[in-house]
């Protein structure tokens, strides 16, 4: 299917980006595709902007409903899912092949997607391994499937996605143990399907970016040094710290204009998620362990990063603490900032120009780090 903008907007965001230094980071900025106007939201957020507080609305509605605290966090996981779930991505890539696999994690079968290109040349690829978001409570292949396919066409790469375990019906380790195990399967494996088992990049977004990063920490932290490259979209990195992260609006540029829609964004979650925590959904009885919360542990000895993230998006502030945090630990960390954007863009693929430039970044990093 043809992409629902002109490439000439790729072009316009490539030949305007520029880089500022925030705190001491290098940032990355990304200019809205057709304009330079400053706190502003890009036009087709702008538009999808009335679905989106919908849908947030009516599952902040049922987070605060009377009843018992495991039912409120059942009937707000079941609307998430039912916002989240939705695939919003068009087909724009060919030549790429999907097949489907299970690991092994115990008793539980874990189903895997494998996406490799057409066009062989012989030689073992790199390996981009993707664990998608959804708040650890939803989301699913369908969601990141075009994703995968994108930065397969773009790079030649070998990708694999895992469609975890959820909770809060399956509570934490669970989707870790699922997506760890997976890593490892990666790496005993990929050889079979034209992956090199040397040239491991993991990605997530959201809650598949916590998911990614902690999986990265576990191999440092047990010494098998799978991953040599990390691709973090809008990650969650401090669940214990998000309620006090996304009430600060110091940050933000917002222009009078747009001082209503863009503040009712940046409000989304603060009030309603103010009543449960993120580690609640978890069943986590401490939520600053690092293992939930990454930003809270030891960076040092991490492999090299990319985050990825928009300007107005709700992690904003914990994600440029955590590249901070990173660049402070020696860590080599890219930081990329879309201007005009808020939370969950990259699975626009084919809709929105971002999406598509974000995984272009994404697939330039992986080539470079692995």
């Amino acid at each position: 299917m043809e992409r629902k903008y002109s490439q000439q907007l790729l072009t316009s965001m490539l030949e305007r980006q520029h880089v500022i230094n925030e705190n001491g980071l290098d940032i990355l900025i990304k200019p809205i595709p057709e304009t330079d106007e400053p706190g502003v939201l890009d036009p087709r957020f702008y538009q999808s902007m009335e679905s989106i507080l919908k849908g947030f609305k009516g599952m902040l509605v049922k987070m605060m409903l009377k009843g018992s605290r495991k039912k409120n966090i059942q009937k707000s996981a079941a609307q998430m899912r039912k916002m989240m779930n939705g695939v919003n991505s068009i087909p724009i890539t060919e030549d790429v092949d999907v097949r489907h696999a299970t690991v092994q994690n115990g008793d539980v079968a874990v189903p895997v997607r494998i996406y490799t290109s057409q066009k062989k040349n012989g030689e073992l690829q790199p390996v981009f391994y993707y664990i998608h978001g959804g708040g650890f409570v939803a989301g699913g292949p369908e969601v990141v499937e075009e994703m995968c396919k994108l930065v397969v066409a773009n790079t030649g790469c070998v990708s694999i996605q895992v469609d975890y375990r959820l909770a809060p019906e399956n509570p934490y380790p669970a989707g870790l143990d699922d997506c760890y195990t997976v890593l490892k399967w990666i790496y005993t494996h990929a050889e079979e399907f034209n992956g090199d088992p040397n040239r491991i990049c993991i990605s997530g977004d959201s809650a598949g970016g916590n998911l990614a990063t902690v999986c990265t920490m576990k191999d440092r932290d047990e010494g098998t040094q799978m991953v040599k490259a990390q691709a973090l979209l809008y990650p969650s990195v401090d669940a214990a710290g998000m309620q006090e992260h996304m009430q600060r609006r110091d940050v933000y540029e917002i222009s009078p204009s747009q001082d209503k829609e863009i503040r009712s964004i940046l409000n989304l979650l603060s009030g309603g998620l103010g009543t449960v925590r993120l580690g609640e959904y978890l069943g986590v009885s401490d939520d600053t362990i690092p293992y939930v919360s990454p930003l809270r542990g030891d960076l040092k000895g991490m492999p090299p990063v990319i985050i990825l993230f928009g300007e107005y998006d709700f992690l904003r502030i914990e994600d440029d603490a955590y590249a901070l945090k990173l660049k402070a630990s020696g860590v080599k960390v890219k930081t990329v900032r879309y201007k005009g954007l808020s939370h969950g863009f990259a699975d626009q693929v084919g809709v929105t120009p971002q999406a598509e430039d974000s995984l272009i970044e994404i697939g330039n990093f992986m080539l470079e780090n692995v």
